[in-house]
């Protein structure tokens, strides 16, 4: 069975990371087309429902989640494995662009203090949505155990951690980007709601912000 996601191509710049991510023929586009699978996605990270999302739906993810791009729920994810992690900064942030000329062709852009953070974020966030919507029989994945080694991994790499800690345990299978080719279309002038979510306190509440342009 073809994946959820086919990952064109991944660009990394100074302060984002672009992924060019189509939603596979014959899979779901919006969320509201598989509801049990979008619930699966919140509870294993049920801060998304409170990150900052202004848009006609409301001002946080949970009023849109029910219906918006399976590319948005992917892109809000992303943003909270970072944030889990401790390490993405003071403010973390996302947007997702519709790509003109295909509707299931979207620009994910997520902060990238880090392109390791962020590259192993998406790909992990991709795997728990390929679970949540193709093989919720299989065993979840373990959200918090994939926050930790993330976490270990990019502090290895910074210098700041135990080497080997959990390095290997980040999924290494789709890491972000299969193919390097530019896909011809020109950006759509409409984009779905830009999250924005600041570290979580000791409760586990997410703080508010203003909202940003990634």
């Amino acid at each position: 069975m073809a994946d959820l996601f086919n990952i064109l191509k991944v660009t990394v710049g100074p302060k984002k990371l672009t992924a060019r991510v189509l939603v596979n023929p014959g899979m779901p586009l919006m969320t509201s087309e598989d509801v049990e699978a979008t619930a699966r996605v919140y509870y294993l990270a049920p801060a998304i429902a409170e990150h900052l999302c202004l848009g006609d739906a409301g001002s946080k993810f949970q009023d849109c989640m029910g219906h918006t791009e399976l590319a948005h729920l992917l892109e809000h994810l992303t943003v909270e494995i970072m944030n889990e992690t401790g390490l993405a900064g003071s403010v973390s942030t996302g947007r997702t662009r519709n790509v003109m000329g295909d509707d299931r062709l979207f620009d994910v852009e997520v902060s990238c203090p880090d392109d390791a953070l962020a590259i192993g974020a998406l790909s992990s966030a991709s795997f728990m949505m390929n679970w949540a919507f193709l093989h919720h029989d299989q065993t979840p994945p373990d959200f918090a155990g994939t926050v930790a080694a993330l976490t270990s991994l990019v502090r290895n790499l910074r210098g700041t951690g135990d080497e080997g800690d959990g390095a290997d345990a980040v999924p290494t299978d789709a890491e972000v980007a299969a193919d390097v080719q530019d896909a011809p279309y020109a950006h759509d002038v409409i984009d779905t709601e830009g999250a924005v979510v600041q570290p979580h306190d000791a409760s586990g509440v997410v703080y508010g912000g203003a909202a940003a342009d990634a």
